[in-house]
């Protein structure tokens, strides 16, 4: 045993423990910054993704109106579950909004496209290359979808898009577009 410098007798192990925990809090602040930057009230980062036609879009480019943003993988069964659900989105506000989907699965290109004509789904694809997109909006879990207002913050977020919460995502929808 030793002393440290507030007369506390220790075994060596105290600046260890307190590295770490330094460490931990550190991680910690990390990850809630980076989860910060699409909380509600925070400006949507913006992005240049190519859809399946090969067009590049922009996000800003589409902020004349809100935006239905969602992240989807081909393997992910909930986003396929909410797909029927954007389509609807997608149809109600055709020329008042804009749903945009981010695929983080590129390399699947093929099953991409199946999907898609499977379902006819008719709002654009786009193709996040490396997953820089879903990086900077910190998304964790497969899909999450952003409500963006034309100012460019996000209104709000959404895990699965299921009957109540599509409800919820409509409502939110209005209340932006009236304004």
């Amino acid at each position: 045993m030793r002393a440290c410098a507030y007369g506390l007798k220790t075994d060596g192990a105290a600046p260890v423990k307190i590295a770490r925990i330094i460490l931990f809090v550190a991680l910690l602040s990390a990850i809630s910054c980076e989860r910060a930057a699409t909380q509600p009230g925070a400006v949507a980062p913006d992005f240049r993704l190519n859809d399946l036609t090969g067009q590049t879009r922009f996000l800003n480019a589409e902020l004349a109106r809100p935006v239905v943003l969602t992240f989807f993988a081909t393997w992910c069964a909930p986003c396929r579950e909410e797909i029927p659900h954007l389509i609807d989105i997608h149809s109600r506000f055709r020329n008042r909004a804009t749903v945009l989907c981010v695929d983080v699965d590129p390399e699947n290109i093929d099953k991409i496209q199946s999907i898609a004509r499977s379902l006819s789904i008719p709002y654009p694809i786009l193709l996040d290359e490396g997953k820089k997109v879903m990086a900077a909006y910190g998304v964790q879990e497969l899909p999450t979808t952003f409500i963006i207002g034309p100012n460019g913050r996000v209104a709000s977020t959404f895990s699965t898009i299921g009957e109540r919460e599509k409800k919820t995502l409509i409502e939110t929808v209005e209340r932006i577009i009236s304004k």
